[in-house]
């Protein structure tokens, strides 16, 4: 997929979805998103035109990843409060005015999800190694398939293992069997247990600005390599870290803090 260099163009959206909550979408939502802003901080990053904007839509009523990203000071974050009935319309705004938009949804069945999934490149089902995720995954995944048939369309999703312990263990090992025995199909990289995951929600840091987050945010550097591979975009890594918090600085200074007049679309502060 290309992504048009054009007022018209719409760029990629991901969806986080799971007919379960606690299994880590918002983790996923914001890792992904800031590692995004960190790479496109420098305008004109190759297939990915344009300011550099990442669109966060939290459509989840307890507004957990808006409260996160809040914390943040990354401005090429924006966050839009959203639900099953403006949806649809901040996606279509959304899209032409970001290079990414990420949906993090609410971890039920529901219009909305349908919605997300409909409009989306690819749909990631963040689940924990146990046997009741591989259930909710499937339930998940069913919604994807008729999101599918109503916009007569193949829409990638993936399964993406989350806080799974650092070092393989035999219970691990036999819920990923489970997955591939239901026909579910995994990201190849999984998001491991690190508390610079934990902490970044108390912070606002991402993995890559926390002193000793080298592990997870190399575990973030691959799994965005992976989702960028599935939508058809690539993205380069291992990037000076000076290099991109200047031009994001620089970037910064030159945009303007109002996003937008409504209330509960505002740039991150």
């Amino acid at each position: 997929m290309s992504v048009a260099a054009s007022p018209e163009r719409k760029c990629p959206i991901i969806a986080l979805a799971s007919t379960k909550g606690g299994v880590g979408k918002t983790t996923l939502a914001y890792v992904l998103a800031t590692e995004m802003t960190r790479r496109l901080a420098s305008k004109g990053t190759p297939g990915m035109p344009g300011a550099g904007r990442v669109t966060c839509i939290d459509a989840d009523p307890n507004r957990t990843l808006a409260q996160v990203l809040r914390l943040t000071d990354d401005r090429l974050i924006v966050c839009v409060e959203s639900d099953s009935d403006r949806l649809l319309t901040d996606l279509r705004e959304a899209q032409l005015e970001s290079d990414l938009v990420i949906i993090d949804l609410e971890g039920t069945a529901n219009q909305a999800m349908l919605y997300a999934a409909g409009k989306s490149d690819l749909v990631l089902v963040p689940a924990q190694p146990s046997r009741f995720d591989v259930v909710e995954a499937v339930k998940t995944i069913g919604v994807v398939r008729k999101a599918a048939d109503l916009v007569g369309r193949e829409i990638a999703h993936r399964v993406v293992l989350s806080r799974t312990p650092v070092l393989r263990q035999r219970v691990s090992d036999h819920s990923r069997s489970q997955f591939v025995r239901a026909g579910l199909p995994l990201l190849p990289v999984e998001l491991v247990q690190r508390a610079a995951f934990q902490s970044m929600t108390y912070t606002g840091k991402p993995p890559w600005r926390q002193d000793g987050g080298g592990p997870a945010a190399a575990n973030v550097t691959s799994l965005t390599d992976a989702v960028l591979s599935i939508i058809g975009l690539h993205s380069p890594t291992g990037l000076h870290s000076a290099r991109l918090v200047a031009a994001n600085e620089a970037h910064e200074t030159a945009r303007p803090r109002a996003i937008a007049a409504r209330p509960d679309v505002r740039p991150v502060t």
